[in-house]
């Protein structure tokens, strides 16, 4: 590309793709199962979301590239398994039907007249739109809507604060898990989601300026400044009203008692719903760049591959726009959306931390110039907390799950193995031609 992104381009980025879906649709899912104990849950959420992000940060650092998951996978791991990984992580990208529907629960809340569906699908089709005309534009539009959806959220904590009752938020067991340990966990996990977008900017690794300082700093950065936010927000969400009011409802619910009508429809728009269309259209900015890289590889036919003038590739951009539009159209419940995306997403993420384990020994030299350099044994010992984390993560989430959904990846997973194994010779095919 001409112009790279920046630093700011990617705090922008990362705090767009961090405040979305999880702290405007799932808060209320969560106030739901864990009570008061939210704003805990906020604070664990984010040191968890922290502590997984280390593999994508570290590698992000030492061999900085696009499509960076599947590049560290590939490199470090395999050839198949890098493409394996791929599959998978197309199927936990259910997610990005959150953001639309989170997006369109919110336009209606303020304009009830309209379907909240269409909308959905209206607001995923606009981002393809923008991501379309190119990744610059797309990071300018990113950065207009981060201002106006930090000043909405810094407005509900200030008008909200005052109005909470701090007695409700009595630090006691039986009242940040009132509905026991697991559910309590489960909470923790799904707030992880809210917390963990920043580490999807390493995929454009080679459209970064100076990328192994900027993409850590950006990541780790975006996600202390959020996670203050998110904690303060939980207090709230979680304080202000009793919870059989909010417990599963959005946002809106406590906006109303805390605003006057004016900034009520400000905070919808200029928060909720700028809120969820920077994480919609950043996720779109990045979502793509490991299928491209793969297809021209050989692993999916070249015209996967093949760039529009803006520099989009615009076949995957449909793709992953299907792939969001399904759970709407056939009624998906989000919160079996998002235990689906976060559970397979963790698994699909364990893959990089093997990686990431790998990298002292098979890149040395880079690993001993990384901006995040250490001694392999403490990399060693925190890649294992961090395993443990994942998958405890993934296995909460999962196991909420209904049996057609646990048959339906079962399914899909079998088709993915089955086309690594029939795609690898004109993989193979195409690295000699390269040659």
């Amino acid at each position: 590309m001409e112009k790279k992104l920046t630093f700011w381009d990617c705090m922008g980025f990362c705090i767009g793709q961090i405040i979305g879906s999880g702290i405007m649709v799932l808060t209320g899912i969560v106030i739901g199962i864990t009570g008061h104990g939210t704003p805990m849950a906020f604070i664990l959420a984010a040191g968890l979301a922290i502590m997984t992000m280390l593999p994508f940060t570290v590698l992000a650092s030492t061999l900085p590239a696009n499509g960076a998951g599947y590049t560290y996978i590939k490199r470090l791991i395999g050839d198949k398994a890098g493409f394996f990984y791929l599959g998978a992580f197309v199927l936990t990208q259910v997610l990005i039907a959150t953001f639309a529907k989170g997006f369109a629960g919110y336009f209606v809340s303020v304009f009830p007249q309209f379907n909240e569906s269409v909308v959905a699908i209206a607001a995923l089709a606009i981002a393809v739109v923008v991501n379309m005309i190119g990744l610059k534009t797309s990071a300018i539009v990113q950065k207009f809507m981060v201002v106006f959806l930090l000043l909405s959220l810094a407005m509900f904590i200030a008008f909200g604060l005052p109005k909470v009752e701090w007695s409700a938020l009595e630090f006691t067991r039986a009242n940040i898990m009132p509905n026991g340990t697991r559910d309590f966990l489960m909470g923790i996990a799904l707030l992880s989601f809210a917390t963990g977008g920043a580490k999807f900017v390493a995929e454009n690794g080679d459209e970064i300026e100076n990328p192994e300082k900027t993409i850590p700093k950006a990541m780790i950065i975006s996600t202390l400044l959020v996670a203050c936010f998110y904690a303060l927000i939980g207090v709230v969400a979680s304080g202000v009203l009793p919870l059989e009011e909010v417990a599963f409802q959005n946002l809106t619910v406590v906006a109303k008692a805390i605003f006057p009508p004016g900034l009520y429809i400000f905070f919808v728009v200029g928060g909720a719903m700028f809120a969820l269309a920077t994480t919609l259209n950043g996720t779109l900015s990045w979502v793509t760049r490991g299928l491209q890289t793969a297809s021209k590889e050989g692993w999916l036919p070249e015209i996967f591959a093949k760039e529009n003038k803006g520099g989009a590739p615009v076949l995957l951009l449909l793709v992953f726009a299907f792939v969001g539009a399904v759970p709407i159209l056939t009624g998906m419940d989000t919160g079996a959306i998002a235990n689906m995306g976060v559970g397979l997403d963790m698994l699909t993420e364990f893959a990089v931390l093997i990686a990431c384990f790998r990298l002292p020994k098979m890149f040395p030299e880079e690993f001993a110039k990384s901006t995040l350099r250490m001694k392999k044994g403490t990399l060693y010992v925190l890649l294992c907390i961090v395993g443990v984390l994942m998958l405890g993560t993934s296995y909460v989430n999962l196991s909420d799950l209904s049996g057609p959904i646990y048959i339906a990846i079962i399914v899909y997973l079998v088709f993915v193995f089955l086309l690594t194994q029939v795609r690898y010779k004109y993989f193979k095919e195409k690295q000699k031609s390269l040659k």
